[in-house]
């Protein structure tokens, strides 16, 4: 074994955890404008990311259901209810499209 066989699979979350939480930036579900000069942090979703890019990495996609699970985990609401069933379901396609660019 060497050190360097774990720097792809740290990049590669690295990258996956990124591209999760610019997706969750342009969706912004609650309007905190990310990454803005009067806006909150540009890693402001980074807690809800994490599982969702996780559930990419190992699953290779992510439902609708484990997303709204995640959400309701931190904010006591599905995403589904925040930004509708519509916006959800394209939101997960946008997630799950992550896995065909890397």
């Amino acid at each position: 074994m060497h050190a360097g066989g774990m720097q792809p699979d740290r990049h590669k979350w690295r990258n996956t955890l990124a591209e999760v939480i610019s997706l969750i930036n342009d969706l912004d579900p609650y309007g905190l404008e990310p990454g803005t000069a009067a806006g909150a942090p540009q890693d402001e979703y980074e807690t809800e990311a994490s599982p969702i890019a996780s559930l990419l990495l190992n699953n290779g996609s992510v439902s609708r259901n484990q997303m709204d699970a995640i959400w309701q985990e931190w904010f006591h609401e599905s995403l589904s209810q925040v930004i509708g069933d519509a916006e959800a379901e394209r939101f997960c396609v946008s997630l799950n499209s992550l896995n065909d660019s890397t």
